[in-house]
């Protein structure tokens, strides 16, 4: 199912009417943008095309793929398709204005909402909804990486990469074993798991580590890695020790790196790092922060920080440049807040205060700004919704799907 941010027009409630006015002279728009591209496309040369084309949203240009054969095979090229994720994002907000947040629900499933954002005035959920119709429910959302997003559905163990944009869903193959393991110890039900791309070869790979089920000794985690040129996972060896590593809770990507917060024999904590380019991890400390808290990995300025909620009430935010942290910030006390869940655009934390209540908190201005939007889950993650026209699927599967649509 494709994510639409069109959907959401309730006539009843006087603060969506500014929004569907909007949403309606913005249709108006893009047909009238349609006709004049129509019309001059005879007078433009190709690259100037293919510029206008590329600031142009997923919706509009999977709508002008039909307007003539040689449009159609400018948006389907992928040297097109990079082009449209450098000039989009970077000239044009309207994508900005969804936040994905997945939530616990109270019998262990896990619920993803799509959360509309209207930021005109004081930043707040304009409406939601959940994704109850997305392709595998009740599944874990690692992304987005270019659009795509990675999910894993832990029963039964089902693993998918996700385009809402262009509809696109791809199944991985099951995953492999440890070569040689005793066929008696199977895959413990716990993993932790990264998604990004590889700059090197220009392949997304999936990076899943699991333990196994054995009562008389902890093994180390196995490496298994997904590439999506390959269609295929491999072994990549053991982590040199019994790590306990937690899961993300939200995307840390940053310069073809994954995080993930952990500790060593329940004393030690420490951040590892996994590079997508070459395979390898590294131990990183974690900064010298206040002690109890309340903590998880963030992203700020394209670099991963380290979020910390103290018993205070007060939080700091730790950035990781050249090899050392250094605290960034230290604001507060946010009595409200329980703890960080995350980061968003324009470097704003994410933060909790009561179960489900999500807060944004902008560290240039100092300022938090209630979304106003709740539940009685506790929220285990965020994640910014991006559109691209990246495709996961090989030319037999694209082929396939064409003609099931």
């Amino acid at each position: 199912m494709a994510l639409s941010l069109q959907r959401y027009t309730r006539p009843d409630e006087i603060n969506n009417f500014t929004h569907l006015l909007k949403q309606r002279n913005m249709e108006l728009k893009q047909k009238s943008m349609l006709i004049t591209l129509e019309k001059i496309d005879c007078y433009l040369p190709d690259n100037l095309i293919i510029e206008i084309l590329s600031r142009l949203s997923v919706k509009d240009l999977l709508q002008f793929k039909s307007v003539c054969k040689s449009w159609f095979e400018i948006i389907s090229s992928p040297i097109f398709v990079s082009k449209h994720l450098t000039n989009y994002y970077n000239n044009n907000d309207e994508w900005r204005g969804c936040l994905l947040a997945q939530f616990y629900l109270p019998r262990g499933e896990i619920q993803l909402y799509e959360l509309l954002v209207d930021e005109t005035e004081t930043p707040r959920v304009l409406d939601y909804d959940i994704l109850s119709n997305m392709p595998m429910y009740c599944s874990y959302v690692w992304g987005p990486c270019d659009g795509l997003y990675y999910v894993y559905q832990h029963d039964p163990e089902r693993r998918a990469l996700w385009n809402p944009a262009i509809n696109e869903l791809k199944k991985l193959p099951e995953i492999i074993r440890k070569p040689d393991f005793p066929s008696e110890f199977g895959y413990a039900w716990y993993e932790v798991s990264g998604f990004g791309f590889d700059r090197l070869t220009g392949d997304y790979k999936v990076v899943v580590m699991k333990g196994y089920s054995d009562i008389n000794f902890k093994h180390p985690l196995s490496v298994l890695v997904y590439s999506l040129r390959t269609n295929s996972w491999r072994y990549c060896g053991d982590l040199a020790k019994g790590y306990d590593l937690e899961n993300n809770t939200c995307y840390i990507y940053v310069n073809g790196c994954c995080y993930w917060l952990g500790s060593f024999e329940f004393s030690c904590e420490l951040i590892i790092s996994f590079d997508m380019s070459n395979d390898t991890f590294k131990e990183i400390d974690v900064p010298d922060y206040a002690q109890p808290s309340s903590k998880c990995l963030a992203v700020y300025d394209d670099s991963l920080v380290f979020l910390s909620l103290h018993w205070t009430k007060n939080l700091d935010i730790w950035t990781w440049s050249e090899g050392c942290w250094t605290k960034k910030f230290s604001v507060g006390p946010l009595p409200r807040v329980w703890g960080p869940v995350g980061h968003w655009k324009d470097n704003r934390i994410v933060l909790q205060s009561r179960p489900g209540e999500l807060v944004l908190y902008h560290p240039d201005t100092q300022e938090t700004e209630e979304l106003e939007f709740e539940n009685s889950m506790q929220c285990k993650g965020v994640y910014a919704y991006m559109e691209s026209l990246v495709s996961i699927k090989d030319k037999n599967e694209a082929g396939q799907q064409s003609e099931e649509n």
